[in-house]
């Protein structure tokens, strides 16, 4: 069975998991288990100080790779601490044996486990793959994909890839044109304990994902689990975070997709400046400086939104700008300023993937899940007052009504 535990940072489920994945140890020090983070310190510190009995293992590169150590580790019957990036990566004998065991899976924030594939590849690339019969589209298994290994074994060239991942079995032929992946889902339907820790769920792809593949799934109680009450906490955070705004950013008329993707491709420069000067005179006006503030737009956008007094960091291991979807990082917990230049929607070719196949999705809860996310990059996750600015009236408003309860 998959369990969600869904519940906001601070409330402690984290540590109530990491009490339950010692409770089934203590009873049994035959069961094993499978931790997955996106967070390299809980697996090289918090794990192996907090359950240091279980004896944990991460994968290495000791002259096989990191998936054959891994497979060594599994083989072994060790506890296993691993990452997102690598959970992304695993073969089919991985998951066999992990099956086979019966291995208990807890994965700490819900997985990227559908999309498009990037921009790598394009239509024309897609149209060659078809063409040339390199691949085979399978149209009663929703377009899965499978590599012609008879007339191209051992490809390694410009679609190495594409073959890797057909391999893996992760992906998808949509609409004549797109390739869509997805992980494969045999590990979470064929073990019998698995544990999700996340965060506004319903918004994620993990479970548009999940109900894609017709995958039962139940949430826990969080009331039960004695989990700190999410209301409480909010009472907390509407004290210590405050949400900017200006005269020129109130007095600006805004669309619904204003400041989105596509509108800054079609925006007029010297609208894009008038949002780039907001971001300027919020820092000068917070005379924040370097290693205070941290901000983020779309990667395409970022030169245009960039300017003085938040370009540079600290150090090129420490940019200002962060990624807007930078989840494994700690590091900016003594940021106090965010400021936040996107009005973040679903890629529309993945939601209309969805609802042709009978998955509903929800866009504002997953622009609210993803913002919440790098917002809780910095100081409020430990509790201390902490300032943000949204230019995007509608992202500002979904996290309004969010800390009201609306």
């Amino acid at each position: 069975m998959i369990n969600v535990i869904d519940s906001m940072c601070g409330t402690g489920k984290s540590t109530k998991m990491f009490h339950m994945m010692q409770e089934i140890f203590d009873k049994d020090n035959t069961k094993k288990f499978l931790y997955v983070t996106p967070f390299l310190t809980e697996i090289e510190e918090r794990v192996p100080s907090t359950l240091p009995t279980m004896n944990f293992q991460s994968p290495e590169n000791r002259g096989r790779g990191k998936l054959g150590d891994l497979e060594y580790l599994i083989s072994n019957n060790h506890n296993v601490a691993t990452t997102h990036v690598l959970f992304g990566l695993f073969t089919p004998k991985i998951v066999d044996m992990l099956v086979e065991k019966q291995y208990h899976l807890v994965i700490d924030e819900a997985i990227s486990s559908i999309g498009v594939l990037s921009n790598d590849f394009k239509t024309s690339d897609t149209k060659a793959l078809l063409k040339s019969n390199m691949v085979v589209c399978d149209g009663s298994a929703r377009g899965k994909l499978t590599w012609n290994e008879e007339d191209y074994p051992e490809h390694d060239g410009k679609y190495g890839k594409i073959r890797s991942m057909c391999q893996l079995g992760m992906l998808y032929h949509y609409k004549e044109q797109f390739l869509m992946f997805e992980y494969p889902p045999k590990l979470l339907k064929e073990l019998d304990n698995v544990y999700i820790l996340t965060y506004l769920f319903k918004g994620s792809d993990m479970r548009c994902w999940l109900d894609l593949n017709k995958m039962d799934y139940k949430y826990l109680d969080n009331e039960s689990l004695g989990l700190m009450s999410e209301k409480d906490i909010k009472v907390d955070i509407r004290k210590k975070l405050e949400i900017l705004t200006s005269r020129s950013l109130a007095s600006k008329k805004q669309q619904r997709g204003t400041l989105s993707s596509t509108w800054y491709k079609n925006a007029k420069s010297e609208t894009i400046k008038t949002y780039k000067g907001m971001l300027r005179s919020c820092v000068v006006q917070q005379k924040a400086k370097a290693g205070e503030v941290f901000w983020t737009t779309f990667k395409d956008n970022q030169v245009v939104m960039s300017g003085a007094g938040y370009t540079k960091g600290v150090s090129e291991d420490m940019p200002s700008f962060l990624p807007m979807n930078t989840r494994a990082t700690n590091r900016y917990a003594d940021y106090w300023l965010c400021m936040y230049a996107i009005n973040l929607y679903k890629n529309p070719m993945e939601v209309e993937y969805l609802n042709a196949n009978g998955v509903n999705v929800d866009e504002d809860m997953f622009s609210l899940s993803e913002m919440i996310q790098f917002i809780w990059r910095g100081c409020i996750r430990k509790g201390e007052p902490m300032k943000v600015l949204i230019l995007s009236e509608r992202m500002r408003g979904l996290l309004i009504k969010w800390l009201n309860e609306e």
